[in-house]
């Protein structure tokens, strides 16, 4: 039976077979075969000519995909807040729909009540 580390050398050697194959250009198929479970993976990689190791490195961290609704809201919220620090957040938020008609939808409750409490 293999031990643990003979079993990621193994694998370590194929997939540097398989990337090396795909980067020179070589028919491939009897090594994609052989080394992936499927051809999707492979493919991925090789239309992007990069290993999952340096794909890994260039992640964007930044999480956020649009920007904050209440950016510029939010001195009004954060006075209302000083004056009186028991009103909940959805009293707030409705607060901001009755002054600013039309610009805070009901479904953007849930990232104020976060925002709130962060």
């Amino acid at each position: 039976m293999n031990s643990r580390q003979e079993v990621q050398d193994d694998h370590r050697q194929s997939s540097e077979k398989t990337y090396g194959a795909l980067r020179t250009g070589e028919d491939i198929g009897a090594v994609i075969g052989k080394v992936w479970h499927g051809c999707k993976e492979c493919c991925k990689y090789s239309d992007l000519d990069k290993l999952p190791s340096e794909l890994q490195a260039e992640r964007i961290s930044d999480w956020r995909t649009r920007s904050d609704p209440f950016i510029e809201k939010w001195p009004v919220v954060t006075g209302l807040l000083e004056i009186n620090t028991g009103p909940e957040a959805k009293t707030l938020f409705e607060y901001l729909q009755r002054q600013y008609p039309g610009r805070f939808s009901d479904g953007q409750l849930r990232t104020f009540q976060r925002k709130i409490k962060g």
